[in-house]
């Protein structure tokens, strides 16, 4: 008897096939990757910015936090990536940017300050000659120096936020228009710039002589609400946020209800309202704060959310007494709180509860979460298959090279 003839499986039409894979949950990027490398149809599909699209408006609530980058103390403050666990090995590659402290991170974008050397006198006068401003996109390893940004005086304390420029619901706008938002006080104002990716300038929104009487915590990133509308900055005294309506200009400052010795800012109610979480000591509890609105929209008073009992959640040796755990950073999007703790570094997740210990060889100063979509490797497998584009998507040299850089990551998931 002949052997039986191989039965053809069906041709499936993109569609269905996109339907399948947008329902991959993006907390492990490896699995889409996989599929990638599997097929070169399935490559140039997942590469495509229709699925792109399409897998971000799906899960648009669940953007994953990939990792965090941490300002180390043995290299004086400059950032290294570390991965979270359970993020499908995600790693912009090794060293990043030398030199280069991280100062924000939203919409897939990381805000970077690069520190001069002091002394130096190469700038032109008038300038910042103390920080250097960079942007820079950890899934594609695009950096874009910002233009130097002229001022009067001599800027005592600052602080810097940046924000996507799309409008909208902000789905797959790691190519859209952004801005960065600087804050600075001199010995005589608070002014406020804008800088837009668009125009390539900064400009001056507002300037204000009767703020603050304290200087800007300038290791706490600022908190955005209301569609990127108001800017919200801790001020290092602990006890006041100042406020900044980019729309109009207007500052105004958040009193605390009392005096607290470190709070981090969060958003609250989908971006709507500002909070902060403090820690209660010598009690090893987590306090959860939010402002109340009233009628007019202008905050009225604080609240309490909510109140989280630290021994149900972490072990017993990161609750050691007289070294209680502080808070570090709270990752946007993610609902996250970092935990700096004796043994070590947790995340907790608010939702479920579960603390996650973070392997740190290191101190840090201080903590940037990174939470994003991680769709533009898989271009990535059309270099390694051999493909050069597909509909609505071509790689271009640049994503080309970042394509090669994240080797160790495709070597991870197959």
């Amino acid at each position: 008897m002949s052997p039986p003839s191989l039965r053809v499986p069906p041709h499936l039409p993109d569609e269905i096939i996109e339907d399948i894979f947008v329902c991959v949950p993006p907390s492990d990027p490896t699995l889409l990757l996989r599929g990638a490398l599997a097929c070169k149809r399935f490559a140039c599909l997942f590469a495509g910015t229709g699925f792109r699209r399409r897998y971000c408006e799906r899960h648009h609530r669940a953007a994953p936090m990939l990792g965090f980058l941490a300002n180390l103390t043995f290299t004086g403050g400059v950032a290294r990536f570390i991965p979270t666990p359970g993020a499908g090995g995600f790693c912009p590659g090794p060293d990043e940017r030398h030199g280069y402290r991280a100062h924000d991170a939203r919409h897939g974008r990381v805000l970077l300050t690069k520190l001069l050397p002091q002394g130096t006198t190469d700038l032109p006068h008038g300038h910042d000659q103390e920080s250097v401003l960079a942007i820079w996109n950890p899934t594609t390893d695009d950096l874009r120096h910002l233009p130097l940004l002229h001022r009067r005086r001599e800027v005592l304390t600052w602080n810097s936020a940046v924000l996507c420029g799309a409008a909208g619901d902000h789905i797959d706008c790691h190519s859209a228009p952004f801005r960065v938002v600087f804050l600075g006080i001199d010995a005589k104002n608070t002014t406020a710039h804008v800088f837009s990716s668009d125009s390539g300038e900064w400009s001056k929104v507002s300037r204000n002589n009767n703020l603050p009487g304290d200087d800007l915590d300038e290791s706490q990133p600022g908190v955005m609400l209301a569609g990127n509308a108001a800017a919200h900055f801790m001020l290092a005294k602990g006890n006041r946020i100042l406020k900044l309506d980019l729309a109009t200009g207007k500052m105004c400052l958040l009193h605390l209800s009392r005096q607290c010795s470190r709070v981090v800012l969060m958003a609250m109610d989908d971006g709507r309202k500002v909070g902060f979480a403090e820690m209660l000591l010598p009690l090893s509890a987590l306090r959860l704060w939010s402002v109340e609105l009233g009628p007019n929209g202008v905050e009225k008073r604080w609240v309490i959310t909510r109140t989280i009992e630290l021994d149900k959640h972490l072990p017993a040796d990161a609750l050691v007494p007289r070294s209680m755990p502080c808070v570090a950073a709270y990752a946007d999007g993610a609902g996250v709180i970092f935990l700096k703790t004796i043994d070590g570094l947790y995340a907790l997740d608010l939702k479920s509860g579960q603390a996650t210990r973070i392997p740190m060889t290191s101190g840090f100063y201080d903590i940037i979460p990174y939470v994003s979509f991680y769709t533009p490797v898989l271009r990535a497998a059309l270099t390694t298959s051999g493909e050069g584009s597909s509909t609505g998507a071509s790689t271009s040299s640049s994503q080309t090279q970042g394509a090669h850089r994240q080797r160790g990551f495709l070597e991870l998931a197959m």
